[in-house]
Parts: C-alpha cells; sequence; structure tokens
C-alpha cells in the first residue's frame, strides 16, 4: 500500500467514525447533545427574559469569536494529525484490555484453579460486566489524567490539551500522540483486569452489552454529556448532582486558568473518584466567564513546533530539572514555583 492508498483508506475510516455512535467525535452525538444545549439555553433564556430569543441562541451555538479562532484552527489540525499521519501509527497501546484480561485470567486459573460456572441469568452477568467495564474505563480516566497533571514528565506532553484558548468538541483531539499512548495503556490495565477477576468470579463468557462496538454506558454518556464538555456552553450540575456526575461547566473548570481550579476535575463523566480523592470542584450555577489555556512564555501556543515537538524536549528536560536547573520549578498549568527547600 502506498502512501495515498494509506490516506484515501484513512479517509474512508475518518468518514465512517463521523457517522459511527461509538466514536469519540460523531455526527448522531453531535446533533444530540447541542440539540440538548440549544433546549437549556431556550429554557434559561424564557425564565430570565420571559421569551425565546433564537437569533441569540444562534449566536451562542455558532460564534464567530470561536469558530474563527487560532486555537480551534490548531484543534482542526490535531484532529488531521490524530486522524489520518500519528494517530493511525501509533494510536494503538503496547497492550490492550483483552490481553490484560487473558493475562490476569490465566494467573487466577494457574494459582486457584479454574473457577466455578455461574447459574445467574445471562442478562445479569452482561449487565456486571457492562458496569465493570465502565468502571474500569472511568477509573482508567482519572487515574491517567492525575498523573499527568501531577507528574511533570507527563504534563508536559498533556499540556498541548490545555494550550486551547477556545473549547470546541474538536478539542478532544488536541493531544499529543504521546498522551494518547500513555493513556490507552493505563485503561487497558483498568479495563482488562477487573474484567478478568469478575468473568473468572461469575464464570461470565457472555461479555458486556454493546453499542456499535462500544460500551453502551459510555456511548449513552457520549449523547448526554462528551460531546459537551468540550464546549463553552455553561451546563452546570450543582449540589449531590453535582458530586456525581461532571457536567459540562465542570470541564470547563478543569480548563480555567484560575489556580483555583487547577487540577481539579479530573474525571470523564463520574464525578466520584474526584469526590473520593479531593480534586472535585462543583460549579456554581451562573456562568464566571472563565478564561482557558496555559502560560508559555515566548512561544505561540498553536504552532505546529509548540503543539508537536516542543512537549518532547521539555518533557525530557524535566528528568535533570533539579540538577541543571535548580532556579525554578515547573508544575502543572504553566505555574512557576521557587524550588522546594
Amino acid at each position: 500500500m502506498n502512501l495515498l492508498e494509506f490516506q484515501i483508506q484513512k479517509l474512508r475510516e475518518a468518514g465512517a467514525l463521523l457517522l459511527s455512535p461509538s466514536s469519540i467525535l460523531n455526527l448522531p452525538q453531535l446533533i444530540v447533545a447541542f440539540g440538548i444545549a440549544i433546549a437549556f439555553l431556550a429554557i434559561r433564556q424564557k425564565r430570565r427574559r420571559g421569551a425565546i430569543r433564537p437569533s441569540t441562541i444562534l449566536r451562542a451555538t455558532l460564534s464567530r469569536r470561536i469558530i474563527l479562532n487560532r486555537s480551534t484552527y490548531a484543534d482542526l489540525f490535531y484532529y488531521f494529525i490524530n486522524t489520518f499521519a500519528i494517530g493511525g501509527l501509533i494510536g494503538w497501546g503496547l497492550f490492550s484490555a483483552i490481553s490484560i484480561a487473558d493475562w490476569v485470567t490465566q494467573l487466577l486459573r494457574t494459582t486457584l484453579g479454574d473457577g466455578a460456572p455461574s447459574g445467574a441469568p445471562d442478562w445479569t452477568l452482561r449487565t456486571g460486566m457492562t458496569l465493570v467495564t465502565f468502571i474500569g474505563y472511568e477509573f482508567g480516566y482519572y487515574l491517567d489524567h492525575y498523573l499527568k497533571h501531577k507528574v511533570p514528565f507527563l504534563w508536559e506532553f498533556h499540556k498541548t490539551h490545555h494550550s486551547a484558548e477556545t473549547l470546541t468538541p474538536l478539542t478532544v483531539f488536541r493531544v499529543h500522540p504521546v498522551d494518547s499512548l500513555i493513556f490507552v495503556n493505563i485503561t487497558s490495565f483498568t479495563i482488562g483486569a477487573p474484567l478478568a477477576v469478575f468473568a473468572y468470579m461469575t464464570g461470565n463468557t457472555t461479555g458486556a452489552y454493546l453499542l456499535d462496538g462500544g460500551n453502551i454506558i459510555t456511548v449513552a454518556f457520549g449523547f448526554l454529556l462528551a460531546q459537551l464538555q468540550h464546549t463553552q456552553f455553561w451546563i452546570p450540575f450543582t449540589g449531590f448532582a453535582g458530586r456525581l456526575l461532571l457536567s459540562p461547566a465542570h470541564h470547563q473548570i478543569h480548563h480555567s486558568i484560575d489556580p483555583a481550579h487547577y487540577d481539579r476535575n479530573l474525571g470523564s463523566v463520574l464525578g466520584i473518584w474526584d469526590w473520593m480523592f479531593g480534586t472535585l470542584c462543583v460549579p456554581q450555577k451562573e456562568s464566571p466567564r472563565l478564561k482557558f489555556g496555559t502560560i508559555q512564555t515566548g512561544e505561540d501556543p498553536h504552532s505546529v513546533r509548540t503543539l508537536l515537538i516542543g512537549p518532547i524536549e521539555k518533557a525530557f528536560a524535566t528528568i535533570g530539572l533539579k540538577q541543571h536547573s535548580p532556579q525554578t520549578e515547573i508544575e502543572p498549568q504553566g505555574r512557576t514555583l521557587a524550588p522546594r527547600a
């Protein structure tokens, strides 16, 4: 296969993904999600002003300030990079959830012997497998995200995502390939290992409930929440609901340059991990007009070099940071602090 044939194949795959309900960015989810956002804006406008103004909602939905922003263009650039080039080459992980599950299953059988088959109904086992897979993914997402905000070497790759100064659904692709590779491998362990334990203990051989190849719960949240996480619609979950689920407003707080918001709301759609480990910040009802991005002194945050090459150089520079540059210590979100004693 030559380069042209490879790119044509990737183009066809990208087109198929845009119609696949389980892909990371797809038209069915976008249509439903933006329908929810428009309905939310209409209801809020009705309550505040007593009338719905379609022109105001249209301007909020299709903001020229966001669509024509250089940050959005950079998101689009990374969409093509991850879809047609680097993502197609190294987007896979060194491990997969299936291979991890196979290893753990073999270990359990070698150590404890063959598990006894379960007499539970098939729907019960499939429901359990679906929940285990979903929770494993959610915990893996949180763990991966936590480490990337706390470990300087990993942060340099993850900072590419946080350099977005506007949030659009395309921002989900603004991820350095190394960042993606680490994420895939971490979630493979957090999904594969619990999956194997559950299957061994219950004798489940049926698998989870899937929709278009994706976990049905994850796909459902994609329609309801995920596609709105990287938008600037202030849709908050407050009170107890804001501790269980992460709304679009939660994720806007996560991208905020306000120091009070650093390293907050690290989960995907479940807020329980942030609540449990003290990284939760529940949004207020009214939008605080947040600003997004990172502090990158003297650099263009949207240039090809800053997005692709810079993270590699800076990540390896952090390894010898204390030995070679003791004056400062770089922490997540571009914070520069005096060295610790």
